[in-house]
């Protein structure tokens, strides 16, 4: 029989279970998977989108179907973020009182835990903004940064857009029409702002996810405050295929457990959640270094 406690122990993991993947803003280049039973070392298999490839038709027989073709990346779960909190009795009443697996006590469960779902999905996208230096396009000023500028960072989209359509140039683009996403940091966002195109940015998109601004030649713009920057003012843009470029692993159950330490009378909760990264398909993966400093003058 599942006690009142499980209960909220229950209603955390299907908290973070649901809107996790709504905080992620670079794991939209992601296919992600949660995973049960995981140990911190596991190495997991995460299953990309399947590719079918085309032959040149004689107008006889077709030959025998061909199975299509699915890529497994291997990704290792190596990461993790603990949690250790104290829920009051009138909070455990509260979540007691909407009723076990209701939709109400889920939401409740929400409200306490939103910031750690936050937390653990910036992090998850920190360790995606890191695999930049896998990136199959790459474009940097002979290996120092590129001085952004107005002009210039609109150019580096339709530069990316170029490379990314041209693909292997033998008929296979990198180019999914409606698909492609970029994410930049807030200090790539300043200088967009000042071009035409961006300024009415939200107009005609039906669902504004977390961290959209607009899109420009042809690419969707989501800001990341979690992109890579191994210096000051220099960061790595990444543009890729919206779930099809880099790969996760979750775990689905928090490990959470609970206690009642001495002379006290509410309640402990704590638990851990796992997860790792990797970028099985470089192709589908392009970075830019630039220098984004503010100033107000320019």
């Amino acid at each position: 029989m599942t006690t009142s406690k499980q209960m909220i122990v229950n209603a955390f993991n299907k908290a973070f279970n649901k809107y996790f993947y709504n905080e992620l803003v670079i794991g939209k280049l992601a296919h992600s998977e949660l995973k049960d039973g995981v140990q911190k070392g596991d190495e997991v298999n995460i299953t990309m989108p399947g590719m079918v490839t085309l032959f040149d038709y004689d107008g006889g027989d077709l030959p025998t179907a061909e199975t299509a073709t699915i890529s497994t990346c291997k990704v290792k779960m190596d990461r993790g973020k603990a949690f250790h909190f104290e829920l009051s009795e009138m909070e455990e009443k509260m979540l007691q009182n909407a009723g076990a697996d209701s939709t109400d006590q889920v939401e409740i469960a929400k409200d306490y835990t939103s910031d750690a779902i936050k937390q653990f999905a910036a992090s998850v996208d920190s360790a995606y903004a890191n695999l930049y230096t896998r990136a199959g396009h790459y474009i940097d000023d002979n290996g120092d940064a590129i001085d952004l500028t107005p002009q210039v960072a609109k150019d580096i989209f339709a530069y990316m857009q170029a490379k990314f359509q041209r693909g292997d140039g033998k008929g296979h683009t990198n180019w999914i029409d409606g698909n492609m996403v970029c994410v930049i940091p807030p200090e790539y966002q300043f200088y967009l702002g000042k071009l035409d195109e961006l300024k009415n940015t939200e107009s005609g998109k039906k669902e504004i996810q977390k961290g959209f601004i607009g899109e420009l030649c042809g690419w969707e713009i989501l800001v990341s405050n979690n992109i890579a920057s191994p210096q000051a003012n220099v960061y790595y843009p990444l543009f890729g295929v919206k779930g099809k470029t880099l790969a996760g692993g979750v775990s689905s159950n928090l490990n959470t457990t609970f206690y009642t330490p001495e002379k006290n009378f509410n309640t402990c909760y704590k638990g851990y959640g796992l997860y790792g990264v990797g970028a099985p398909r470089a192709d589908f993966l392009g970075t830019v270094k630039v220098s984004a400093p503010l100033s107000l003058g320019e």
